[in-house]
């Protein structure tokens, strides 16, 4: 008997929320794991069903894509079921204890709250509206209309914070849907929270909140968000899932990273991404070494003579970077790199067509989503000249230079074993220097030159703003080695060529690497917020001078900088 993977179409509710977060709240209810012991025992039965929507409410939607890729020669059993057989399931399921009564119009603002109500409480969460079709079948264990009447977003998550936390196992923001892009001090609630992770928060019970002052000093709620912060329970660092657009500006927002927040927080930027309750549920978490292998690569000899340089691909600490948009940048990379006859307008040879390339990935997928991470492992072996880098800053999207020494301890210890899973040496590190300085991340990186064996050995840092310079470690050079082993990078980030500050032209920044030094050995963080697109890196890499520029993947771009640095 094969597994089956129940597979509802979720199209035709995404207009009616209160309908799509009851579909969502059942599938993670769903998408449970049993114990370990349970849990294997049912996959090897090939009996443990898992629930796979199509969510047609994400910008570059790959859910049949991503289904098809990673059931490829399981032949899995998969069953298309309606709405209405979904919320029949879950009734019945073990895993439902009953169901919290709310109404949305009127409680809208405290929706991310209800989802971990539901979490912990095991149940459905039904809108008013729904009451007649659950009320048959399964018991009310809580009336949020009487219990939480008049609650404000401050009153719910206090009331989760001193009954519930420590029935949670992380942290989440979802915005309930306020517009914080022209008044962020009063934002207006004019939209539907993305319910596209609502089945994660609920299958991994996720402390889940959205507080529009939690990151303001001296405020009561950034006063609440610094308990849930603390709480025992959650391991430091601790990851903050979904996203907080509390402040947003061009390209980002204030607080994303958490560690301006708190800095014991760093960010899994992961809202809008569907399925993660069933990519959790589908395979067990990667924990042994070996398991991911990267494409073996030459060993170069440093040559005075020549420039080199890596060029690293950004954005992929976002998950649905990982899911969406590089998705198709990999196709791309694929037919360039196999038919380059076809894209002389690029002047993409066989000699330039398959130029190393470093992509980041985000480390969370080895416990939260392994099929993804297995199937980019997978991929990458077709042509075998990609490579991965873990994004800014590593395991989390954060700044560690503003951790305190117990926790950057904490954080490079869990970095040090992420590389050894992901079988990578290198990482992309931001800071914002209002709130850390790179003078307490030059701290943060010694603490790996002091390993014997550094599993992380090459640090490239890139500035928050981006176009600052980075002076503190650097000064005017653009690299900087540690005990002989640890490299630092001053990157150049590019965003593309939309004119903006480091957002250049393909052709003029070529002519920019083709004039760099003779000896010079580049970072180049490559971000799509500039309007970058992936056919501009081709562009670029046609217009270099291929007989003094080398590009090199991270490992070897350390490598190069360690013997430039015993030659000196």
């Amino acid at each position: 008997m094969n597994p089956t993977i129940h597979y509802v179409d979720l199209y035709n509710v995404t207009s009616v929320q209160p309908s799509l977060l009851l579909a969502q709240v059942c599938i993670g209810l769903l998408n449970r794991r049993p114990d370990d012991s349970l849990s294997q025992q049912l996959r090897d039965m090939n009996s443990l069903d898992q629930y796979y929507a199509n969510l047609s409410i994400t910008w570059e939607s790959n859910a049949d894509t991503w289904l098809d890729q990673i059931t490829a020669g399981t032949d899995p059993v998969i069953e298309n079921i309606s709405v209405d057989d979904l919320l029949l399931d879950c009734k019945r399921s073990h895993n439902v204890k009953g169901y919290i009564r709310y109404d949305y119009e009127d409680q809208k603002l405290v929706i991310p709250n209800l989802v971990t109500l539901a979490a912990v409480l095991d149940a459905a969460l039904v809108d008013d509206d729904f009451l007649e079709s659950f009320d048959e079948d399964l018991p009310m264990i809580f009336d949020a209309t009487e219990e939480w009447s008049g609650f404000d977003a401050y009153d719910a998550t206090e009331y989760m914070y001193e009954n519930h936390i420590a029935s949670t196992q992380g942290l989440m923001k979802s915005n309930p849907g306020f517009d914080s892009s022209t008044d962020p001090f009063n934002p207006e609630l004019t939209k539907d929270m993305n319910a596209a992770n609502v089945d994660f928060a609920v299958s991994n019970k996720m402390f889940n909140f959205f507080l529009t002052e939690g990151c303001i000093p001296l405020t009561r709620e950034h006063e609440l968000m610094k308990k849930i912060a603390a709480w025992e329970g959650f391991e430091k660092p601790t990851a903050v899932w979904g996203y907080d657009n509390t402040f947003s500006y061009v390209a980002g927002s204030k607080f994303e990273a958490e560690t301006d927040c708190v800095n014991t927080l760093g960010q899994v930027a992961s809202t809008g991404v569907p399925n993660l309750s069933f990519f959790g549920l589908a395979a067990d978490p990667i924990e042994e070494e070996g398991v991911l292998v990267s494409n073996p690569f030459p060993k170069l000899t440093y040559d005075p003579d020549k420039t080199y340089i890596s060029l690293l691909l950004g954005d992929r600490d976002n998950l649905r970077f990982v899911v969406e948009r590089h998705l198709y940048w990999w196709q791309t990379r694929q037919e360039l790199c196999s038919n380059p006859a076809n894209w002389t307008q690029y002047n993409v040879t066989e000699e330039n067509a398959c130029f190393p390339l470093a992509w980041s990935l985000s480390p969370q997928l080895l416990n939260f989503a392994p099929q993804l991470i297995s199937w980019w492992y997978d991929a990458f072996k077709s042509k075998g000249s990609d490579y991965f880098v873990l994004p800014p800053s590593g395991e989390l999207y954060s700044y560690p230079g503003g951790f305190s020494d117990e926790d950057q301890i904490a954080y490079k210890s869990r970095m040090q074993k992420i590389a050894g899973l992901m079988d990578i040496s290198g990482t992309v590190h931001w800071e914002f220097p209002v709130f850390s300085t790179w003078n307490k991340a030059l701290s943060y990186f010694e603490k790996y030159a002091e390993d014997e064996e550094p599993g992380i050995n090459g640090f490239h840092c890139v500035n928050v703003p981006y176009f600052e310079p980075i002076l503190e470690i650097f000064g005017l050079e653009d690299t900087k080695v540690l005990n002989d082993k640890v490299v630092l990078f001053k990157s150049i980030e590019w965003r593309g060529g939309d004119g903006g500050p480091n957002a250049w032209a393909p052709a003029d920044f070529a002519k920019k690497i083709n004039n760099y030094e003779p000896g010079s050995i580049k970072s180049i963080y490559v971000t799509s917020d500039g309007g970058f697109t992936f056919t501009d890196l081709y562009e670029l890499v046609g217009q270099l001078d291929m007989r003094k520029v080398v590009i090199v993947n991270q490992e070897q771009l350390v490598d190069l900088a360690l013997q430039r640095h015993e030659r000196a």
